[in-house]
């Protein structure tokens, strides 16, 4: 129910954004249905829980420290993270590139250490709890013609000096295999396909 409410949310502000910005394409209510919901009371969705965890190991120690998780994006709908208070690994997300590094050559883009931003959590975990939410392939595909939300290129680094482990839940929100999504295709037209067919195409 609150992985629902969080894509509910963020669809309302896409269309709410695509109404109010001039000249954007808007958002077609046939292509949000699927997303707003679980309406046949199915549950054979693809959504998976699992739990992560990152403790101090020789990737730590070494002089210039390599990646515990490799820059990626999440191929489904979103993905939420709740993290405890361990401090030996930070969640970092790219930066939106300016339009001077748009303009150069870019092939190197995902090892310049200045585009990446540190996602900042709280020490402890409060009563009411902070979600890390990232945007996945599907969804940015979905709205791509109204709202330009890219999925989120996110990476983990070891924190050297460091030694709590850090633990996190994550829900990685997916769809039915043969729940009907439709992908903005040029200025009006749309691609009309499955979920399962479009998993495949990654």
């Amino acid at each position: 129910p609150v992985a629902d409410a969080v894509v509910e949310a963020i669809c309302d502000a896409a269309v709410a954004a695509a109404t109010k910005e001039k000249g954007s394409a808007p958002v077609d209510e046939s292509t949000l249905r699927c997303l707003m919901g679980n309406s046949s009371g199915s549950h054979q969705h693809t959504s998976i829980l699992t739990l992560l965890g990152y403790h101090v190991g020789s990737r730590h120690r070494r002089r210039q420290p390599s990646t515990l998780v490799a820059p990626h994006t999440d191929v489904g709908v979103i993905t939420m993270l709740i993290f405890d208070a361990g401090d030996c690994a930070t969640l970092q997300r790219k930066s939106a590139p300016s339009k001077e590094k748009n303009n150069k050559d870019n092939n190197n883009k995902d090892d310049d250490e200045d585009d990446w931003i540190d996602v900042s959590l709280p020490p402890i975990i409060p009563e009411d709890p902070i979600f890390v939410v990232n945007i996945g392939d599907c969804l940015s595909q979905i709205l791509q013609s109204s709202s330009g939300l890219p999925s989120t290129l996110h990476r983990v680094i070891p924190r050297k000096g460091r030694t709590a482990p850090r633990n996190c839940l994550a829900l990685f929100v997916g769809l039915e295999p043969d729940q009907i999504i439709h992908i903005p295709e040029g200025k009006e037209g749309e691609e009309t396909m499955t979920y399962e067919e479009w998993r495949k195409r990654r």
